[in-house]
């Protein structure tokens, strides 16, 4: 065990500078893409320069490749009186995660968005996201104060979210998750569950009670203070389901904040892939 050990050691130690350039190519070609793309507002630009062309959907409402994106998001973000507001970038080696303020029509509440997207040799290859409209009178995509994370925060911040989700969903110990990696005066953005780490841990347990229910993790994203989780959830065995991201802010190995987005599975899709 000793003698695999280090040998795993002198592996990783030996692919590191690899790596680490890989991630620095991906972090540079998501950042030009979401820039591109959010805040640029040049959909066919941003998708001529990064996305593939065999690029796979999971939006039930898009079929795949590049076309059929640019041709149903372009008109809408030219749109002079829309809103696109990109709140948090998590970049994870080949995943992305831009969670937004979407409203492509003004006057309405517009949508908290999770676009999820897969890097491989240079060009985004796939897509899922989520879309929750936005409750009137709510504020689900506001955002406490923080500070920069600091050097080292995404390794520390990975291991304490990898524990928290294995207590959370492998085990579906809700109690022991929230009480040890979560502070007590949580900052609560889902206006359901009320402040604080006990309304959390009360409402996920009401959730997780339903005869049947099931959640399955699909990604993780940590990147610095931040980590995010993509999974499927069911409240019954004859429910088909929902995509759901949850966002996460860590502050000194705790959790402090929360976010998430929750979009029902559809009877038919445009593709032939799932949500997930």
């Amino acid at each position: 065990m000793k003698r695999f050990a280090c040998i795993m050691s002198v592996a990783l130690v030996s692919v590191a500078p690899a790596v680490v350039a890989k991630a620095l190519e991906n972090r540079a070609i998501f950042t030009d893409f979401v820039d591109r793309f959010y805040t640029k507002r040049d959909v066919a630009g941003a998708f001529a320069a990064h996305v593939a062309l065999d690029y796979i959907q999971h939006n039930p409402g898009l079929p795949d490749g590049p076309k059929a994106a640019v041709e149903a998001l372009a008109p809408m973000f030219a749109r002079p009186d829309s809103r696109f507001e990109v709140k948090h970038l998590l970049i994870d080696g080949d995943l992305a995660l831009v969670h937004l303020f979407g409203q492509g029509k003004p006057g309405t509440p517009g949508a908290a968005v999770a676009d999820l997207y897969r890097l491989e040799d240079g060009k985004v290859v796939e897509h899922w996201d989520v879309l929750q409209p936005i409750e009137p009178g709510s504020d689900s995509m506001a955002m406490a104060s923080a500070k920069p994370a600091v050097e080292g925060a995404t390794t520390r911040n990975r291991a304490a979210f990898d524990r928290f989700i294995a207590l959370l969903f492998e085990k579906g110990d809700v109690e022991g998750a929230y009480r040890q990696f979560v502070a007590p005066d949580l900052i609560q953005h889902n206006s359901r569950m009320g402040q604080g780490r006990d309304g959390a841990i009360a409402a996920i347990k009401g959730l997780r009670s339903a005869p049947g229910a099931t959640f399955e993790v699909q990604r993780l994203l940590v990147d610095g203070d931040l980590a995010a989780v993509h999974y499927r959830g069911k409240l019954s065995a004859q429910d088909r389901g929902a995509a759901v991201v949850e966002i996460f802010r860590f502050d000194k190995g705790r959790i402090v904040e929360h976010w998430d987005m929750f979009q029902p599975v559809p009877e038919t899709s445009r593709n032939a892939h799932p949500m997930f």
